[in-house]
């Protein structure tokens, strides 16, 4: 019986062997969903987050999926639709090398052989710029040169034309310069030569194949998106996000965490045969600045990484094509600071887990919350500077002043002028350091009404009084009424 068992043992062995060496590994569930759970917590508590939806894949399968936090009225779940903000370029230079692929598209081909009349403001540029330029953002272009403010209706073409008066502010295909304009010139192609809607080609060939089914790059189409917030002195305050209509291709695409964690799939096995093999390596090449088309691709490729942030909601989608995973968060606020300060926290945090590593610990950083706490003590106590100011110049300045030389009433009164703009030149000289090429004077200001609300606050109660009180001693200065009696 024992020389009859032994061969069986050996084949048994054998058979068992096989199948484990042949069969193909599945990833280590490396991460603790535990610990994950208690991190973003604690993040969302340190920062005031109102909802975060997170999906953790690990090979081909989501290894968690879960929302935290509101959405509103409701639970934030990981069905929950908000906009992605710039991971939506992802999509949309997807669809050009699907384009290209067809031979529809040639990606060196210069912009102007799809739009013939297509001209920035400098001439040499015009002809030059081509759909890798694009792609890229090495276009030279960027919104420092750019100051046109659109309509949010402007259609693809009005922005597209609004470009003439787009200035270059870096050699051609020299460096990397963020600019969104770039991808809405590629929604605007895209339309053209498939004669469809941007939104149509994407469902028809992008959402559908990947079973997206609660994603669309048509916004008034959404009927489940999620309460949005910006932030007012640390306190979330709901707000309805803008569309510009024009920048969908850019900026506005709308999707959910399950949604995005097929895509991310999708993306880190070669985008699941929607391009070539060929095709998708020219994707993930990383050019200047270490940007492919529609991604930033570091570490040798072995993170790949977007990021998408709007007005009210923030996106980032992380890829670790050599371990063989990936994560996606989804947070409904985008106030400005939170995308630099809480929204970084946050992805360090995720990041640390999904590779099983431990996180950093919640202490380390500054509070988006106690920011704006301090910014609110910070407004109420010049309210009552400014409110002490006006007594003392409606009750005694014309007094004061009528005992003064004629020279030290204009540095009285030019003091009131010089310090609210010397404020308002260090606050937007520091503002511009920090955005580089992408600072422009005017957008800037309009757009921090809506990305920093209570920082345009303090910026207006910390000059625009000092201003009034000037124009009131300078009028009563001309009209002679400080002379005296």
């Amino acid at each position: 019986m024992k020389k009859l068992l032994a061969p069986l043992f050996f084949i048994l062995f054998f058979v068992i062997s096989f199948a484990q060496t042949s069969a193909e590994p599945a990833p280590a569930n490396t991460f603790d969903s535990e610990v994950l759970d208690a991190a973003i917590a604690a993040q969302m508590d340190k920062h005031g987050l109102p909802g975060v939806a997170v999906a953790v894949i690990e090979g081909d399968a989501v290894a968690y999926l879960k929302g935290y936090g509101t959405a509103g009225k409701r639970p934030m779940t990981p069905q929950t639709q908000m906009f992605i903000g710039s991971l939506s370029k992802s999509f949309t230079a997807l669809a050009i090398t699907q384009l290209a692929d067809q031979d529809k598209i040639k990606l060196n081909d210069p912009v102007q052989n799809y739009i013939p009349w297509f001209e920035v403001a400098d001439p040499s540029y015009s002809a030059k710029i081509t759909i890798n330029h694009l792609l890229h953002h090495s276009s030279g272009l960027s919104e420092g040169g750019y100051s046109v403010l659109l309509s949010p209706n402007a259609t693809l073409e009005e922005a597209t034309r609004s470009l003439a008066q787009a200035r270059p502010t870096a050699p051609l295909g020299r460096e990397f310069q963020y600019f969104n304009m770039g991808y809405d010139v590629l929604t605007y192609i895209i339309e053209i030569v498939t004669g469809e809607r941007y939104a149509d080609y994407l469902q028809n060939n992008i959402l559908d194949p990947l079973d997206m089914t609660h994603t669309t790059a048509d916004p008034a189409a959404v009927m489940d998106l999620s309460r949005s917030y910006t932030r007012l002195f640390g306190f979330a305050m709901p707000m309805r996000q803008p569309v510009r209509d024009y920048e969908i291709g850019a900026g506005y695409i709308v999707s959910t965490a399950e949604d995005m964690a097929k895509y991310a799939i999708a993306m880190k096995n070669k985008a699941n045969g929607l391009i070539s093999p060929e095709m998708y390596r020219l994707m993930m090449n990383p050019g200047l600045g270490a940007y492919g088309m529609g991604w930033h691709i570091v570490d040798n490729n072995s993170k790949i990484f977007h990021g998408g942030a709007n007005e009210t909601f923030a996106t980032h989608v992380t890829i670790y094509p050599k371990a063989d995973k990936a994560y996606v968060l989804l947070i409904n606020e985008g106030y400005q600071m939170d995308h630099f300060i809480s929204i970084d926290q946050l992805v360090k945090t995720v990041e640390a887990v999904v590779l099983g590593k431990t996180p950093p610990p919640v202490s380390q950083g500054w509070s988006v919350r106690w920011i704006g706490w301090g910014v609110g003590i910070l407004v109420i106590v010049l309210i009552i500077i400014h409110i002490r100011n006006f007594y003392n110049l409606l009750n005694k300045w014309r007094q004061r002043a009528s005992e003064w030389t004629p020279l030290k009433k204009v540095m009285d009164v030019a003091i009131s002028f010089i310090i609210p703009t010397v404020i308002l030149i260090v606050v937007f000289s520091q503002i511009k350091a920090f955005y580089g090429y992408r600072f422009n004077f005017i957008p800037t200001l309009l757009y921090s009404r809506l990305s920093l609300p209570d920082i345009f606050i303090l910026m207006l109660v910390g000059t625009i009084p000092d201003y009034i009180q000037g124009f009131i001693k300078l009028t009563w200065v001309a009209m002679g009424k400080t002379k005296s009696e």
